[in-house]
């Protein structure tokens, strides 16, 4: 029986372990009305299954963002389709209409996303040091 229950925590917490993640270099650039959202890496780190549509989004808070729900302003955001267990997309980057948040100083992160059937959950971040004044 105690082999049992230490085996299924074994899997357990290696199953919560592996996840997809942002690895790497990433950042953004504003031109204008347009943002570039850029990055080195996002992989599947599972053992097996593909993961749900994945999002990646910058967000601008009035503090920083610790994990939990996210509170503030979207700034922008992309889709890609889902990965397969081990696999990872590289070298990304992607540009669109910037949707600027009020006059302010804010925290910017940008967020991995996964869609989990119903909606799109937080499964990995990174948050920019400093303040950016918009």
């Amino acid at each position: 029986m105690k082999k049992r229950l230490i085996l299924l925590l074994i899997l357990f917490l290696s199953i919560g372990a592996n996840a997809q993640n942002l690895s790497g270099t990433w950042g953004y650039k504003i031109d204008g009305n347009y943002i570039t959202l850029y990055g080195d890496k996002i992989q599947n780190q599972n053992n097996g299954g593909t993961t749900g549509t994945l999002k990646v989004a910058i967000w601008a808070t009035n503090y920083p963002y610790n994990g939990g729900t996210i509170n503030g302003y979207n700034l922008y955001e992309y889709r890609l389709d889902p990965l397969d267990a081990g696999r990872y997309y590289y070298d990304i980057s992607n540009t669109g209409w910037c949707t600027y948040p009020p006059s302010g100083s804010y925290s910017l992160t940008i967020l991995l996303l996964e869609y989990n059937g119903y909606s799109f959950e937080i499964v990995d971040y990174l948050s920019i040091d400093g303040y950016t004044r918009f």
